[in-house]
């Protein structure tokens, strides 16, 4: 007997939610210490860990899908968020590595 399929936006909004702390980070940093080292440095390290929170995230929902516990167009939109914010933590820390002080 498979278990009762449940909708769920969480695994949806998950991948954008690493997105926006990641911009914050950065943004924050590039805020408190502007054209400086320490700025690129908290960048470069929030990118790393939003990068491995993405690719955990995509682990978990392809485990949770295997189960049969997310419905398949579930899946497939969390995916593509996975897809948009794998791209948008990489494109918000390119100037990082463009504007080096």
């Amino acid at each position: 007997m498979k278990a009762t399929e449940q909708t769920s936006w969480r695994p949806i909004v998950t991948a954008f939610v690493i997105w926006f702390v990641h911009f914050m980070v950065s943004w924050g940093a590039s805020e408190i210490w502007p054209l400086q080292w320490t700025a690129n440095a908290v960048a470069w390290g929030s990118t790393a860990i939003a990068l491995l929170a993405v690719g955990a995230h995509y682990v978990r929902l392809t485990a949770h899908h295997a189960d049969g516990g997310l419905p398949g167009w579930s899946y497939h939109f969390a995916r593509g968020a996975i897809a948009i914010a794998t791209v948008a933590v990489m494109f918000s820390a390119l100037p990082s590595f463009v504007f080096l002080p």
